[in-house]
């Protein structure tokens, strides 16, 4: 009768312990599920928020891209951090700026709450031997800014957040490349203000050794 008892006692813990891990199992998060927490959340937020795409250096950067940049930064406010519609501000009149203003003052006069300024570092588009075919790269810096106090209210520190993309080749021709760089900029900067889920938080044109230099990982 003792080894009965011992024998049932056994099988229950046993039980117990494949039913607890189970449970532990069902109850993980999924790759899906994980999400990276947002950086300064603007999910839902009535503030009204600009975006602004400036330039390293003036006139090195084409018009074309500066407002597909743009689109795609409004775009991505709107599609994936789930700001209304209301309160994404329309597109600037980039080729009538007056660039002695920044960023801030054109915000102010916009009636923006806050800005998304984006600023393209680096461009290169080439075409390659085959017609339609291009080679291209980008490098972004963003910065939210606040036009009440005019300060940085994200990221956290001194440095705007980086963005580095590249791609070998892209049919269909130089509007489609200028597409591609631009949906990267637009996810790559609007990502940090929502919880983003983990299988969607990289871009597949990033460049990872880029990242791990500015602490992106």
């Amino acid at each position: 009768m003792r080894h009965y008892f011992k024998a049932a006692v056994a099988a229950v813990c046993i039980a117990c312990t494949c039913g607890c891990n189970l449970v532990g199992f069902m109850a993980a998060p999924t790759p899906h599920e994980k999400q990276v927490p947002a950086e300064y959340n603007l999910r839902n937020t009535e503030s009204k928020v600009m975006v602004y795409v400036g330039e390293a250096r003036i006139g090195q950067i084409p018009l074309d891209l500066r407002l597909r940049v743009d689109e795609m930064v409004r775009a991505s406010l709107i599609r994936k951090v789930r700001i209304k519609e209301q309160y994404v501000l329309g597109p600037l009149e980039y080729a009538t700026l007056r660039f002695a203003k920044s960023a801030v003052e054109i915000g102010r006069e916009a009636g923006a709450d806050l800005v998304v300024y984006v600023w393209i570092e680096s461009f290169d588009l080439h075409q390659l031997h085959s017609a339609g075919y291009f080679k291209g790269g980008i490098m972004t810096r963003s910065v939210l800014l606040d036009t009440a106090s005019g300060q940085v209210v994200w990221p956290k520190g001194a440095d705007a957040k980086p963005a580095k993309l590249d791609f070998e080749i892209q049919t269909r021709g130089r509007e489609a490349a200028i597409a591609r760089l631009a949906a990267g900029v637009g996810h790559c900067v609007t990502r940090y203000f929502y919880n983003c889920p983990g299988t969607e938080f990289r871009w597949g044109d990033e460049q990872r050794d880029f990242d791990k230099v500015y602490g992106n990982d």
